[in-house]
């Protein structure tokens, strides 16, 4: 059985106006920051440097904001703990700003539809 036109438009609208759970926007963020850092750090002790070079000097600049961290597998753990803050708090900005943006948006559409249906006459 096929949706009607109008529940199709009714779905697309309700898609377009949805909220986003923030609880889940935060858990989804700290979680790929950590798995992205870790990743990163696992590849890099992995592959290894020539010798006299240090591994990953760029990565290892994370240091200077996650004390502990190295550029080790004891710093990838250590660096994924730290990146799951830090992607959270990102994550909890992003999702209060998308919501807002939308509470503004809908209360906007809600008024300029009562203003249009008010009659002078």
């Amino acid at each position: 059985m096929e949706r009607s036109p109008a529940d199709r438009h009714d779905a697309i609208i309700m898609w377009a106006f949805a909220k986003l759970d923030v609880l889940a926007f935060i858990a989804a963020s700290a979680a790929i920051t950590a798995i992205v850092l870790f990743a990163l750090t696992v590849f890099l002790v992995a592959k290894g440097a020539p010798p006299g070079m240090p591994i990953g000097p760029h990565l290892g600049e994370l240091a200077r904001f996650f004390p502990g961290y190295t550029v080790s597998t004891l710093g990838a753990f250590i660096g994924a703990g730290y990146a799951a803050i830090v992607g959270g708090a990102i994550g909890f900005a992003l999702a209060g700003a998308w919501n807002l943006a939308h509470a503004v948006l809908l209360a906007v559409v809600r008024m300029r539809a009562s203003l249009a249906s008010y009659s002078i006459d």
